[in-house]
Order: C-alpha cells, then structure tokens, then sequence
C-alpha cells in the first residue's frame, strides 16, 4: 500500500536524511530475507578480497575487487545482518580478530557464498594457497568464525560454550541442529508440519515450524486468502494447497529481489499490506539503510499504531464491501422469486390457522425446494 498524500508531510519529518530512515524499527533478517541477500551477493564470487577492516559494535568490512566492477564493499554485522554498502567507516583501532582474519585471507579469492540450507548462516568458501570457510551466524548474538577447509576452528570473533556446541579455536566448527528447510519443502512435508503443529494459530505454525517468521507467515496468510488465527489442523486440503503454492511463489520472488521499505520493514518483494516509503533496486541497498544500533525514533510508536489503524480499516471496508455485495445478490434473487415467496407464505399462514408447527413441517416437507425446516426458531431455508 502507498502512503496516502495526507501523510506525506508528517512522514518527511521521520528522515534523517535522502535513504536514512529514523522510522525503521527492524534489528535483524530472517532466514528468507537473507536467501535474497545472498543471491544479490554471487557476483562477488571469483572476486579477491584485497581489504578487511573493523568496525564499531563487532562489525567488519570486507573489501572485494571484482573484475569490470572495481571496488565493492561488504558490512557485516553478527547477529544482524550482512549487505553491500558504499560507506567505508572503520574503527580507529583494528581488533586482534580481524587481523588474524587479514593474516589468513588478505588476497584470498571468492570460490563460492551460500547460505546454509534455509538457517541464518552464511558460509564464504574462501582460496589462497590454502582454503578457507567463513561461517558468518547472523541468529541469536551472532558470530564470525574462521576455519580450515575440514571445519577446523582457526578463529573467532567470540568465543562460546554451549551443552551441545563449542566455538573456540582448536575446536571443529559444529552447525546448530537445523530446522525445516523450507526452500525445499515438498508439498506432502508441508501438509505434515501444517497438520502435526501444536501451535496456537496457523501463522505461528508457518514463522516458527516452517521457519518463515511472522511478517512473511502472515504475507503468506494474505496471499492465499486463508486465515491465519486458524488452528493449523483446520486449515484443510484447498487452503494447504493453496498456502503450499504461495510458498513457491517466494522461492521464486527471491530469486530476483529488490528493496520495499515500509515503516517497520524492508522485504525483498512487495507486501500486501504496510506503509510503502520507497522502493530500491536491490534489496542490499535497502538493507544498508539500517542502524541496528540506533535508537528508536520518538515517532515509531506513533507510526505503528497508525499503520494498524490503517490496516483495520481497510479490512473493515473490505468486509463492508463484500457484505453489500452478498446481500445485493440476495435482495436481487428475493425479487426475481417474489411471487413463488409470497405464495409460500400464504400457504405457511393458511396452514397455521388449524395445525401445529410439526405438523406444517411435515407438510412443507414434500416440497423440493424446502432445503431446511427449523422447529426450534420457526424458520425455513429455502433453496432458490
């Protein structure tokens, strides 16, 4: 939805500058938006990384020369997310880590980027003489490791402990158990994740245990014309299909993104429903308009509830419209049956005059275009 021209004004204000948002309340991607990041991110493959610098808040800046492209600068921010940027800001000390990470990979050259089945992970495939993975985890706090091509931990930005996994040099690098993929789903997999859930609602069901997160469960809900406070199991063969078919459809719009920001999101196609501000080529441009250590704007909490106003409005006047238009039908149907109808009364009244109501429905019964006798509230249903 675009910005209705009465909000303009209001909505200028909240910039900081020309591709800036103050708005912007998104912290982090989610496993979708980072399989469109990574696919705007090939032409970096076979490129050589000349420059690795580090940045405020954990971040680095890898710097790629690509052939007929020049110079090409990638943010990383663990926990966070990963985009092209063209603002080349370092910190005014180089940290241990990112010097080992120079020492290592200083004109290595880009054999591969992938993101690890539909996780939060994204893995460089790294060569010099020798080669190299860097693993960037962009779920939870997030972390950068380097290692050897066997999985061999070289180095780390931070070192952690868990019951099941440990990341530290010496140690090899074990992925997080993974979820779902829901890249590749078939459409029998998805029916038993739909038809198995637990969960409270179909939406929960699709951002938790299909792995879609909230905004792209609930675009999908919209898109298939299906409720998302269902409970999963009540969702039915047609709306699954349906459900199934909008997933492949992402799949596909990833494949070609470009940058739609809203008042609280950047996604990599258009949304069904949120404040559109602008729209960019690319959907690493669009990322790189986020301050994930910037403070929230005054003006967030007002813009949130104005966007919900508005978006409960449409669905009012959207229910509104398809209410006059059944009930049009239905006037319309009334009257072309008028006279059937009234003779049917007339027949109910004269009825009534020395028979009970069991008796009545018994008698109306014969009738084949009587679809229902209601005893209890005294209504008929009739099948025009």
């Amino acid at each position: 939805m675009k910005i209705p021209s009465g909000a303009l004004i209001f909505l200028e204000k909240l910039f900081k500058s020309k591709d800036k948002f103050l708005i912007m309340s998104k912290r982090n991607i989610s496993s979708l938006e980072l399989a469109a990041l990574v696919r705007e991110l090939q032409f970096l493959v076979r490129g050589k990384i000349p420059h690795i610098y580090h940045q405020e808040e954990r971040g680095l800046l890898m710097q790629f020369h690509i052939v007929n492209e020049g110079k090409q600068l990638l943010k990383i921010i663990p926990g966070k997310f990963i985009c092209l940027t063209k603002i080349k800001e370092t910190g005014l000390r180089q940290s241990g880590f990112c010097m080992l990470l120079r020492k290592y990979l200083d004109n290595a050259f880009v054999k591969d980027i992938y993101q690890k089945d539909s996780e939060r992970i994204v893995i460089f495939e790294l060569e010099k003489k020798e080669k190299f993975l860097l693993i960037i985890e962009l779920f939870s706090k997030g972390n950068i490791i380097l290692c050897d091509e066997k999985y061999q931990i070289i180095g780390v930005l931070d070192k952690q402990i868990w019951g099941t996994r440990t990341v530290q040099p010496g140690e090899k690098y074990m992925f997080p158990s993974g979820d779902i993929n829901w890249m590749n789903l078939s459409e029998k997999e998805f029916f038993n994740i739909i038809n198995r859930s637990e969960k409270k609602n179909l939406a929960t069901t699709l951002a938790t245990e299909v792995g879609l997160g909230g905004v792209y469960a609930e675009e999908l809900c919209l898109r298939a014309g299906v409720n998302k406070d269902l409970i999963s199991k009540e969702v039915g063969e047609k709306g699954g299909k349906k459900l199934y078919g909008g997933l492949k459809e992402f799949v596909k719009l990833i494949q070609k993104p470009k940058g739609y920001v809203y008042a609280e999101q950047i996604a990599p196609f258009a949304l069904s429903s949120g404040l559109l501000i602008k729209e960019m080529d690319t959907y690493n441009e669009a990322i790189d308009t986020l301050n994930p250590f910037q403070k929230a704007s005054p003006y967030e909490k007002r813009i949130k509830a104005l966007d919900h106003t508005i978006n409960e409005q449409e669905e009012a006047i959207k229910k509104q419209e398809e209410a006059i238009i059944f009930n049009t039908k239905k006037g319309e149907l009334i009257y072309e049956r008028y006279a059937a109808l009234q003779k049917l009364l007339e027949i109910v009244k004269e009825l009534r005059k020395n028979r009970d109501w069991g008796e009545v429905a018994a008698e109306l019964k014969k009738e084949k275009k009587i679809a229902k006798i209601d005893l209890k509230n005294k209504k008929i249903v009739i099948d025009l």
